[in-house]
């Protein structure tokens, strides 16, 4: 990491606040990873069950402490793939608590506990390798994910919003956030999180939804719920959480209803190696959704060990199995797939 001092001569002096330094922080991770899944799908033509990525990502972070006691700060990720950047945001806190402006990740995703966000072995989250993910409500080869097959959840995801976070008062605190879906669209976002942290013990409740497109459109109403707890101790942490995905038409019909939970733990095996091991499920409850009963379970494990100067080194595996319950005798590549993804991962930190 690089630390870059810069000094303000000219800040607007209002209600004491006067001249002040930023201290401004550069700093980044290089990743390379080696992918590699094998699964019921048939393999089209010429292709295979394995590729090669990357991701690099930049960070510059500015922070000041004014002279009412105030702090500001500025913050900006820069990503391979993302133009012109990743995640940028202003933070604002105080007696008052925080208050963020910017584009960034929802109180209920950003409280979370899951194994996506927490990332303890440093090899990207949840990996189910080519074949499990997709967005379609149909069922075909390529776009199965009418449930559950990670911890990520979010319907405004990094979209610009407003966060204001309370001060922790004896250990409770309380975030809200807005989304705006911009002026052609009435579908604008917004989340609630209370965290209860006391030690070792964090315990949450979070929820997001989306509103209509607009007055007289037939788009289903998002509602997102999390709801976890996690415990973490010199051993490393163990976690569990719960969550829900519902979406109901103007009319109040229930479309979709996605039910999920996750358990692990994650244990300092040695000096410089941590393991992860999880359990992950969920199913489709809604009838009118036309795959009541879908359901996906994943078991992982990991291991991941620092090497040292910014370098370590991941592993993780997954065994998932896909139940498309309304085509149980379906043609392979369109009903029920089993199989199982690893990732090898190098990560460069600096």
């Amino acid at each position: 990491m690089r630390k870059v001092l810069l000094t303000t001569t000219a800040l607007i002096a209002v209600g004491g606040i006067s001249a002040a330094t930023a201290d401004v922080n550069i700093s980044g991770k290089l990743i390379q990873r080696y992918n590699q899944w094998s699964d019921d799908d048939a393999a089209a033509s010429g292709t295979n069950n394995s590729s090669m990525s990357r991701d690099l990502q930049l960070w510059v972070k500015s922070s000041a402490t004014l002279d009412n006691g105030m702090t500001v700060g500025g913050n900006i990720r820069l990503r391979t793939g993302n133009t012109p950047a990743d995640r940028n945001y202003v933070v604002v806190g105080g007696d008052f608590g925080s208050i963020t402006w910017g584009t960034t990740w929802a109180p209920i995703y950003s409280n979370s506990v899951g194994i996506n966000w927490m990332d303890d072995v440093d090899s990207g989250g949840e990996y189910t390798g080519g074949s499990v993910g997709g967005t379609a409500t149909t069922d075909n080869g390529a776009s199965r994910n009418r449930v559950f097959t990670s911890t990520y959840t979010s319907t405004s995801g990094k979209a610009q919003k407003v966060i204001y976070s309370t001060p922790s008062i004896n250990g409770l605190k309380l975030s809200a956030s807005f989304a705006d879906a911009g002026a052609t669209s009435e579908g604008d976002h917004t989340s609630l999180s209370a965290v209860y942290s006391n030690g070792p013990i964090k315990i949450y409740y979070s929820t997001e939804d989306a509103d209509h497109a607009n007055s007289t459109s037939t788009t289903e109403d998002t509602e997102l719920t999390e709801y976890g707890v996690q415990y973490s101790a010199d051993f490393g942490r163990i976690w569990a959480l719960a969550k829900s995905d519902k979406n109901t038409t103007v009319a109040g019909n229930e479309v979709s209803n996605q039910e999920g939970s996750q358990v692990g733990v994650a244990y300092n095996l040695a000096d410089n190696m941590t393991g992860v091991a999880y359990y992950t499920n969920s199913e489709e409850n809604a009838s009118l959704s036309g795959n009541t009963n879908d359901e996906y379970t994943s078991t992982a494990v990991g291991v991941n060990y620092t090497v040292g100067g910014g370098l370590s080194m991941s592993v993780h595996h997954t065994m998932f199995d896909y139940t498309d319950a309304t085509n149980a005798s379906a043609t392979a590549g369109e009903g029920s797939n089993d199989g199982s993804a690893t990732r090898i991962q190098m990560t460069l930190r600096f």
